[in-house]
């Protein structure tokens, strides 16, 4: 095996940049120079540090660096582990579709497995990361958890639980419960915030459940306690923890399946449902609503067409307009906004993770349709985007639309204000959180 002049994609030269700014114009030399014995990393898939200390022979072989000495003892026919969470003998058994790999088998999570989503070694599950910590299109899990997750503390695996339903007894003196299927910055775990955050003002305590996680995590952990059941939690065990007779919102549809459980446990539960039935059909929702509405959950629709599309499905389903009053945009984020925005047109925006089933290519057509009718007209999309949208917006861009995508912001309700119409072009849904706002 020869060593290539990239250590056989082990060095990153744009990971090198970003963990190292001062690394100059060559990356590779910087490393090569310097540093490998400062210990830095050539990139995420190897641990210089751990290298070093697990094989404090590393030197003997006449390597320059860590990441030489590897791949001289590959090419030797010994195998060594690159990084403390990349296992070789147990990539190989994992994965039997791998058995002939050898000792190549390292380089190939390098090259290919970690794009494909499999696990390194049993203490990184990589599936287990993507629903617990990742926003949608983050990339492969591992290189995430190297570039993000791992300053911030994110697990690997699921460990043992950090709270048990019994734990939560006395946790609040006067608990709600919100469900949410996830933590994705989106519009319904932002609704969920919303909602969480006008309860505490009026003197509740939430206490979340989500069927999964995703980077709006700490923000649920910052309202009140989080319980998620890719933790291994049980909903129906939520008895043994909080008292028959909290009530219990569950934010969406997709989270139908949590509301069983609660109804079933003496828990008032009310469901809202965002979704229009085609989505609740694709998805398999319409069992569990059924079961949940049986267990003695109400099931109420938040717009009026839903209610109406919802009837065949589920019967009749009352409508509650959302009511609640959100805090005033501060004035110094909408006048960033409104200077951003800056221009003669009206500026229409639309929000949503920009996909086919939120009509992002329906957002752009109709966008330059206008354009073409009004030449000043701007046009922005809030919420992150997939690589489909992503060339959708860019190619729009080529052809001289004005477009803004910002991805998500935090001040969502400055950027509404500042805008002049909304243009809500989702084909399953209209976004509830922008409609709220």
């Amino acid at each position: 095996m020869s060593i290539s002049t990239n250590f056989h994609g082990l060095f990153d030269r744009d990971y090198y940049r970003r963990t190292v700014p001062d690394c100059g114009a060559v990356p590779m030399r910087h490393f090569q120079s310097r540093g490998d014995a400062e210990g830095r990393d050539p990139g995420p898939y190897f641990s210089t540090a751990f290298y070093k200390q697990t094989y404090p022979d590393w030197w003997s072989r006449g390597a320059a660096t860590a990441v030489e000495d590897y791949l001289r003892c590959l090419a030797e026919g010994v195998e060594r582990q690159p990084h403390p969470l990349i296992d070789p003998g147990w990539y190989r058994a994992a994965y039997p579709d791998l058995a002939g790999l050898g000792l190549d088998a390292a380089l190939h999570f390098v090259r290919h497995g970690d794009a494909e989503g499999r696990s390194p070694s049993a203490a990184f599950d990589a599936s287990y990361y993507a629903r617990r910590h990742m926003p949608l299109e983050a990339g492969p899990p591992f290189r995430y958890w190297s570039e993000h997750g791992q300053r911030a503390g994110h697990r690997t695996q699921a460990g043992p639980r950090d709270a048990t339903w019994a734990q939560l007894k006395g946790a609040a003196t006067r608990p709600l419960i919100v469900a949410c299927h996830d933590a994705q910055p989106a519009g319904v775990p932002i609704l969920a915030l919303d909602l969480a955050g006008a309860a505490i003002r009026r003197g509740w305590q939430p206490v979340f459940v989500l069927l999964r996680g995703g980077p709006l995590l700490p923000r649920f952990e910052a309202k009140g306690p989080v319980i998620l059941a890719i933790d291994g939690h049980d909903p129906a065990r939520m008895r043994d923890g909080l008292d028959p007779g909290v009530p219990a919102l569950i934010v969406s549809a997709a989270a139908a399946p949590l509301a069983a459980p609660l109804a079933a446990a003496g828990n008032p539960c009310l469901v809202l449902i965002h979704e229009m039935p085609d989505y609740l059909r694709d998805h398999g929702l319409v069992a569990p609503l059924v079961a949940a509405r049986e267990a003695g959950a109400q099931l109420v629709a938040s717009l009026p067409r839903m209610a109406e599309g919802l009837e065949p499905l589920l019967g009749r389903v009352p409508q509650i307009r959302p009511g609640i009053t959100l805090p005033d945009t501060p004035m110094t984020a909408f006048r960033r906004v409104r200077t951003r925005m800056r221009g003669r047109g009206p500026v229409f925006i639309g929000a949503g993770y920009a996909d086919l089933r939120k009509g992002f290519d329906l957002f752009l057509e109709a966008a330059l349709a206008i354009a073409g009718r009004e030449p000043q007209a701007r046009f922005v999309w809030l919420g992150e985007m997939n690589g489909w949208a992503r060339d959708l917006a860019a190619d729009a861009v080529a052809r001289g639309l004005d477009l803004t995508t910002p991805g998500f912001v935090d001040d969502a309700p400055a950027w509404y204000r500042a805008a002049d119409l909304y243009l809500l072009t989702s084909r399953q849904d209209p976004g509830p959180t922008t409609a709220i706002h």
